[in-house]
């Protein structure tokens, strides 16, 4: 009788034990913080033009502007994932065939015409560098003035129909 005595008082253990693990495991995951630890917010305005003439439509430039807001650290944090972000939207933007580039070398097509478009790979490569040194721009100091409390920073792209005209820069921040 002992042993079925000892036998029980060991079942009783583990199923306590493994409850009190369990429970212990389930408060801890409603206890978590869900809060994001950067946040960047993305704006977009699009504006484009057409001229239809004699059964024909053109694209009679466009511009396409992203505005970003947040905090410094949280640019760092993001920034990677802003400018692919940005990039893959434009990209699927149908005008974004439409960019143009001024081409220095001679290279044409098969009907010996230039192709003044740009490729995705300019387009997404502009971008890039564009925001890249925007967000750079950010730690840079250039301006710093002492603040209290968080400090919102604003970038602004434009992208246009031309490869050189595309272009992001600072704001200026706000204060909350």
């Amino acid at each position: 009788m002992t042993t079925t005595k000892s036998v029980f008082v060991a079942i009783v253990l583990a199923i306590s034990t493994s409850m009190l693990s369990f429970s212990v495991l389930n408060a801890n995951a409603q206890t978590e913080s869900t809060e994001p630890t950067y946040w960047l917010d993305i704006s977009k305005d699009a504006t484009s033009g057409l001229i239809v003439s004699d059964g024909a439509s053109y694209v009679n430039g466009f511009d396409t502007t992203y505005t970003i807001t947040g905090k410094q650290f949280d640019f760092k944090k993001g920034g990677d994932l802003v400018i692919s972000g940005i990039a893959n939207d434009f990209l699927k933007s149908p005008t974004s065939g439409y960019v143009k580039v001024k081409d220095t070398s001679p290279s044409s097509n098969a009907t010996g015409i230039a192709n003044p478009f740009a490729s995705k790979e300019q387009v997404s490569e502009k971008i890039k560098s564009v925001l890249d040194g925007a967000i750079d721009g950010i730690f840079s100091g250039a301006g710093l003035t002492f603040t209290i409390g968080p400090v919102n920073y604003v970038i602004k792209c434009t992208f246009g129909d031309s490869l050189d005209d595309f272009e992001c820069s600072q704001q200026g921040g706000f204060k909350f």
